[in-house]
């Protein structure tokens, strides 16, 4: 998936403007859903850790003759080697996304094209992310990785096939300038007299939370183009994501897309402008000092009732 050229990423996440070069305004839809509580993840952060800790370890098991030199090194360098430790989890995490944005890139091509990129297609992407990004720079077989893209075009072809979807869009932002956030979906499709939002996951399974994405497209106001022009939002039905699995074929999944799902997300973006720092107050020189600030902060004396 190449990035939309109204964005940009920043301390609180990926952001975009309305026009070129014009100042950031909202907030991603996917920076948005990301603020909803993950605690799970704690858990997956600890083992990947503790794996890559145990790795280390199997392989001073492996290499006896260079564990004194090792085991001395990490001595000196304690701090270094928590941070390889600690780095496990986001460099997964990093891998998967950049093996997804391959993916995402290489269908969007076709969906373009209308033809199936081949493998030389692939390596020019594998490269020309290589080059801009740093991916895939300890990828030690990239036919191996070629091979992986092609077994997720193969099931994309596969979609394609069963599904006959027209592209009205492809890579498309939205924007909602009532709730404030803008965010681009992978394509805009009809099939047979419907219009829906599509989008391409390569995760291991579809979340529930897909659907912070999806009614966030649907509930868009007005579709917006990388020149700062806006155009009619087209009525959408609902919104579903063509999964991607490594093991190969496709799922169409719908996604839930109505009042509620979109309560949470306002809800979510609200949480997103919250600045807690703001929320303490300057020390109270005294007990009338402190009664008058905590008045000043709920709006006034009239605000007690």
């Amino acid at each position: 998936m190449t990035t939309p050229s109204l964005s940009a990423d920043t301390p609180r996440g990926r952001m975009y403007r309305l026009e070129p070069d014009g100042p950031l305004m909202y907030p991603s839809i996917t920076t948005v859903a990301g603020a909803r509580a993950k605690d799970f993840l704690q858990g997956w952060y600890a083992t990947m850790a503790s794996k890559r800790a145990l790795d280390m370890y199997a392989w001073l098991d492996r290499n006896p003759q260079r564990a004194s030199a090792e085991i001395s090194r990490v001595t000196r360098d304690r701090w270094g080697t928590q941070k390889r430790i600690a780095a496990a989890a986001p460099e997964y995490t990093r891998t998967a996304a950049d093996f997804g944005t391959l993916v995402h890139t290489a269908c969007e091509d076709w969906g373009t094209s209308g033809t199936r990129p081949d493998s030389a297609h692939i390596e020019g992407l594998i490269d020309a992310m290589r080059t801009a990004q740093g991916s895939f720079a300890d990828e030690k077989d990239p036919h191996a990785l070629i091979a992986r893209a092609e077994v997720r075009l193969d099931g994309y072809g596969r979609f394609l096939e069963d599904y006959q979807p027209e592209f009205l869009a492809i890579e498309q932002t939205v924007v909602n300038h009532t709730v404030g956030y803008a965010g681009t979906t992978d394509a805009i499709v009809k099939i047979g007299n419907t219009v829906l939002s599509a989008d391409i996951k390569t995760s291991k399974k579809v979340r529930g939370d897909y659907a912070l994405q999806g009614v966030a497209v649907c509930r868009a106001e007005l579709l917006l183009d990388d020149d700062g022009t806006t155009r009619e939002m087209p009525e959408l039905t609902g919104a579903f994501v063509i999964h991607l699995p490594e093991a190969g074929g496709y799922q169409a999944v719908p996604l839930k897309t109505g009042d509620a799902e979109f309560e949470v997300f306002r809800s979510l973006r609200a949480a997103w402008s919250f600045e807690p720092d703001e929320c303490a107050l300057p020390p109270a020189s005294g007990p009338k000092d402190l009664l008058l600030s905590l008045l000043r902060s709920k709006g006034g004396i009239d605000s007690l009732g």
